[in-house]
């Protein structure tokens, strides 16, 4: 009788520990689909970092480019303007002699 009382205890408690051990895989199975969810976004993430930074790049390569454009065109007015005034100031010279 003692035997099947102890058998009876430990079939239970063998019962109880498989509930826990499914439970707790089944916990583990959860947690790893997170897991595998937030490690695809962050990949995710990470590409559009990746992109985002080579558009600045791109507008950075733009906007210098346009600035030295301008900085050209600039200094061609400048150029231009100094002729100009040159050639002013020559012909109002001339014609007070």
């Amino acid at each position: 009788e003692l035997v099947h009382q102890i058998d009876i205890k430990v079939n239970r408690k063998q019962v109880e520990w498989e509930r826990k051990m499914r439970a707790l895989e089944a916990k583990m199975d959860i947690q790893d689909q997170e897991l595998a969810s937030a490690q695809s976004k962050l990949e995710q993430k990470g590409q559009e970092v990746g992109l985002l930074q080579q558009e600045l790049e791109n507008l950075q390569k733009t906007k210098n480019g346009m600035a030295q454009s301008y900085e050209t065109q600039l200094q061609a007015l400048k150029t231009e303007v100094r002729k100009m005034s040159v050639s002013l100031f020559c012909d109002c010279s001339t014609k007070n002699l």
